[in-house]
């Protein structure tokens, strides 16, 4: 019996990177649920769009309906819903790459300075903050 994992992806790049691993995994087109509004988003997802959303989310899953309520808002505002309808043996499978397509990496702390100009030439933070300065009385400075 064919079961559904579901995942709501905000940015589209990784909805993308998410379609294309479960299709080089061996799912095939129809076990793939791709539910966008934008056209644009869609011709590279390799979907169509719809402006239809909540009939297409209740087709799609048998969800409770503030679940669904959630699902179309987030789609309608551009994000993408990618659902995935296999059998029990492959669903684990599905939603290990659905959630890993979504993980954000952070920046290292050196990437992060890096991208100031202040911080690698600073010493101190007095020479980059003014208001960790010495006081002078000159309040026409501050």
């Amino acid at each position: 019996m064919a079961k559904a994992t579901v995942k709501f992806f905000r940015d589209p790049l990784n909805a993308e990177k998410a379609a294309q691993e479960l299709r080089s995994k061996g799912f095939k087109a129809d076990e793939i649920g791709i539910l966008v509004r934008d056209k644009e988003k869609a011709e590279r997802l390799g979907t169509g769009a719809t402006e239809e959303i909540g009939a297409a989310l209740a087709n799609l899953l048998d969800l409770p309906e503030e679940t669904l309520k959630y699902y179309e808002f987030g789609v309608s505002v551009g994000g993408v819903l990618i659902s995935v309808h296999t059998d029990e043996a492959r669903l684990p499978q599905a939603r290990k790459i659905l959630r890993e397509a979504d993980v954000g990496v952070a920046p290292s702390k050196g990437e992060m300075w890096a991208s100031s100009p202040a911080f690698p030439a600073a010493g101190r933070m007095t020479q980059t903050d003014p208001i960790d300065a010495k006081m002078t009385g000159d309040f026409r400075r501050y």
